[in-house]
């Protein structure tokens, strides 16, 4: 016969079972999800509730987000891309992928890249980029479009004007675009 596991917390919080199990690193796939949730909650509080983003069921086409805008009634699609600070070079650029398959030029979609620290939840940088502009600017490989922007603030690269100091600078850009403004 077996004997249940007595679950008791250590001064760290933690179970005796989690305290026991070793910590694995976090897929890409688990960063990718933090990001998206992390990304909706940014563009509500940045927009002051002005954006409703939506998870889709899937997300077979790269839409990671619809984001609605109680103002003017229209949605914009929305492909997140999340890294982590720890994936930092030396030079301080961080590759992000879009795959041929799900990329479309879509005028009123966008790409917003992010720069994650994982230990605080917080977005350190975000590039928002029109799909329709993605074509142009990124590394266009057989199966992806890459763009490698610099995590610097102050860089002056290819990227930089699309480089959002916080979300509530990209809930603003947003909010412009929607509204019939320039966004750059």
């Amino acid at each position: 016969m077996q004997r249940a596991m007595q679950i008791t917390k250590d001064d760290t919080g933690l179970t005796e079972a989690a305290a026991a199990t070793p910590a694995k690193a976090m897929t890409q796939t688990q960063i990718g999800a933090i990001g998206e949730v992390t990304v909706a909650a940014q563009l509500m509080l940045g927009s002051e509730g002005r954006f409703s983003p939506f998870l889709p069921f899937a997300d077979d086409d790269g839409i990671d987000l619809i984001v609605y805008d109680k103002v003017t009634g229209c949605s914009l699609p929305v492909q997140v891309k999340a890294r982590t600070s720890a994936k930092l070079g030396k030079s301080d650029t961080i590759v992000f992928d879009v795959r041929r398959k799900t990329f479309s030029e879509h005028d009123d979609a966008f790409l917003l890249a992010i720069l994650l620290d994982m230990t605080g939840g917080r977005i350190l940088r975000a590039w928002l980029i029109p799909m329709a502009e993605l074509g142009a600017i990124a590394r266009v490989k057989a199966e992806k479009l890459s763009i490698t922007p610099s995590a610097k603030e102050a860089s002056k690269d290819r990227y930089s004007p699309y480089r959002c100091a916080d979300m509530s600078e990209v809930s603003w850009r947003l909010a412009s675009y929607l509204d019939g403004r320039d966004i750059t």
